[in-house]
């Protein structure tokens, strides 16, 4: 890997929503997912906790290729426009790698792992049992750009992995 990839992990790492775009018989879909990365890798790998039924992930064959990207806030300031567009491949995480993901994903996100164990009001019961039903994808990218405006106006930096 020829392209240094310290600031786009940096921004995967800051970041936390992550918008999946899907296609079924009803038309395009995208669907906004919180996410954790794992950049331990130059090839890294997002994760994101969703439902089987959900539309986005019934859209998926196990192993097919889409968009997803991440994008910062804009504070109104040119530089700061930052994001990550990326053709991804996506996979339920095996039952076997669920506990390192889970620490990794609950760790970023203690607020939905307390929602799993100890709700607090009916609405919490309700999202809790759904996310405790769910499953963790996880998220590798093929393709990757990244545009950093405090870099320099329409900076891009692009990455194929294979």
């Amino acid at each position: 890997m020829s392209k240094d990839v310290t600031k786009l992990h940096q921004f995967l790492h800051h970041e936390s929503v992550l918008t999946l775009s899907t296609h079924d018989s009803e038309g395009d879909w995208s669907a906004p997912v919180l996410y954790v990365a794992d950049t331990t890798q130059d090839r890294f790998a997002l994760y994101f906790l969703s439902s089987a039924n959900s539309r986005h992930i019934k859209a998926l064959a196990d192993g097919d290729t889409t968009a997803v990207s991440v994008y910062s806030d804009y504070t109104g300031q040119w530089q700061s426009i930052r994001g990550a567009q990326m053709q991804v491949t996506i996979m339920q995480v095996d039952e076997h790698e669920t506990a390192a993901i889970e620490a990794l994903y609950f760790g970023r996100f203690p607020e939905i792992k307390a929602l799993i164990d100890n709700p607090q009001t009916k609405q919490e019961q309700l999202i809790g049992a759904a996310f405790s039903k769910s499953f963790f994808y996880r998220v590798v990218p093929s393709f990757v750009r990244f545009t950093n405006n405090s870099d320099s106006f329409a900076g891009r930096v692009e990455w194929q992995f294979k």
